[in-house]
């Protein structure tokens, strides 16, 4: 194994570069512990750091004896779910719950162990199914490196799961900090399957909830990930749900095939990005047709997304433009054909995007594309929002100005669009002036663009330590748009 400090020292940096050294342990020492076969008497994190390579044991040595890159992501995964579980908000912000004893509505006082049917209420009138999982069960689910069981419910012996905590929800790595009064419970449910050669794909919604709030305003998070991957990306986001709970939201999450088959698993991707996006709109009408059982709101159903999360949530609200009234696309990537334009005449000459464009068109090179390509044409969809501004939803529109992953231009773009004109309208880069690396511009009555001078992509999230969002300035200005955007959205 004599690549082995060099596969471990990439295991280090990819940790590190996202995640703050002093929150999570050294991947190596982590790796050496448990092959060491010395950790039965650690702590918590540790043993359910530990149980999470005991059930990869077979695969890890595999990867360990052929020196296979993909050591990175057990590890990184490994040392998440450490992280997760140090870092787990205590039993005392759990829901209260009550059973009936002896004839008595009591609250349950001792941990539970095992599913069972509750009462969130102290007159056992409003019964829930409710259970908890084992930290070592919690990191298998939540950290497959692969991404196969994250998103998927096919270990679901019902279309919907009991309720849990969901500490997914609670997860430090948000640059506004987490500050919640109660861990927001977590249902998973199967929204849509779909059956391929390659077998079933069994498409999962996470609903998360404060377990007593019954009129929560209701809204839809689409995770981004250039419709290739959903594990990074998706997490990130779903860290941000118990900042929406605990402002009065009931969030649902929904997860979708991808064009790539690097996640997901076999039946779940090699899709095209017209089979993401039809997943998309079957998850909300998934919402749409189940929204009333989670809460007695009568607000129409807000719709979050991110990155190409962010384009889904412009897609999908053309397709049910009287239903879909708010939308926050954050970093959207709204317009293929100006992304395109942008790559091909030089002004955005950052690689992901070309990569994504050539992957999602089946072309070896993006610059084979001429921009009449279906995937160019169906995928921009500015002008249809620039001839009909009336019918587009309200739009709170974000994005860091230092982004080199989707343009900045394309939210300037969509802001113009939602004017009624796109060259012309009131986001122009040449005169934007920001305040404390803060700007905000009006598109139309009813619209924003809120912009960051120095953050990157995915300001949202940087791991548990020091976000790359323009310094303590930088950092203080994107607290201030994630709480802004919090608050439009209600």
């Amino acid at each position: 194994m004599k690549h082995l400090p060099h596969i471990l020292g990439l295991a280090a940096l990819a940790a590190t570069s996202s995640v703050s050294a002093a929150a999570l342990p050294d991947p190596q020492a982590l790796l050496q512990q448990y092959l060491s076969g010395d950790y039965n008497d650690g702590d918590a994190p540790l043993k359910a750091a530990m149980g999470y390579f005991q059930h990869h044991d077979q695969q890890l040595r595999e990867v360990l004896l052929n020196q296979s890159p993909e050591l990175v992501d057990i590890l990184e995964s490994a040392s998440y779910c450490y992280a997760a579980i140090a870092t787990k908000p205590g039993p005392d912000l759990l829901p209260e719950l009550f059973h009936y004893q002896d004839g008595r509505c009591l609250l349950v006082q001792d941990e539970v162990t095992e599913q069972g049917h509750y009462y969130s209420d102290s007159q056992c009138r409003i019964d829930i199914d409710y259970k908890t999982e084992t930290d070592i069960d919690f990191c298998v689910r939540e950290f497959d490196h692969k991404a196969e069981k994250y998103g998927s419910t096919a270990d679901l012996n019902s279309t919907s799961d009991a309720w849990m905590p969901g500490y997914s929800a609670t997860l430090p790595v948000t640059t506004r900090p987490q500050s919640f009064s109660e861990i927001p419970l977590l249902q998973r449910s199967t929204y849509k399957r779909v059956h391929n050669e390659q077998g079933m794909c069994h498409l999962e919604m996470r609903v998360y909830k404060n377990m007593d709030n019954h009129s929560a305003t209701p809204v839809m998070l689409i995770h981004g990930g250039g419709w290739l991957a959903r594990l990074k990306t998706a997490r990130l986001m779903e860290a941000q749900i118990a900042q929406l709970t605990e402002a009065g939201f009931v969030v649902y999450m929904p997860f979708y095939r991808l064009a790539q088959d690097q996640e997901a698993g076999p039946a779940c991707n090699n899709v095209s990005i017209e089979d993401s996006k039809n997943d998309i709109r079957d998850a909300y009408l998934w919402v749409l047709f189940n929204n009333y059982k989670y809460t007695h709101s009568f607000k129409s159903i807000r719709l979050l997304g991110q990155s190409a999360g962010g384009h889904m949530a412009v897609w999908l609200s053309q397709q049910f433009p009287f239903l879909i009234n708010k939308i926050a696309p954050m970093f959207p990537v709204a317009d293929f054909a100006h992304q395109l334009k942008e790559l091909q005449d030089g002004s955005y000459p950052h690689s992901y995007i070309k990569n994504m464009l050539a992957i999602l068109s089946g072309k070896s090179d993006w610059q084979e594309l001429s921009g009449n390509e279906p995937l160019i044409v169906n995928n921009s969809l500015l002008e249809y929002i620039e001839q009909y501004p009336g019918i587009a939803p309200d739009m709170f529109i974000s994005h860091g100005m230092a982004d080199i992953i989707v343009s900045p231009s394309q939210s300037l773009r969509l802001c113009n669009a939602l004017s009624g004109d796109i060259s012309d309208g009131p986001a122009q880069a040449n005169t934007l002036n920001f305040n404390q690396q803060y700007a905000q511009i009006q598109c139309r009555s009813g619209s924003e663009l809120h912009l960051l001078e120095n953050a990157g992509h995915h300001f949202d999230g940087c791991g548990l330590g020091l976000c790359d969002v323009g310094g303590e300035q930088g950092s203080v200005a994107t607290k201030a748009l994630m709480e802004n955007m919090v608050n439009w959205l209600k």
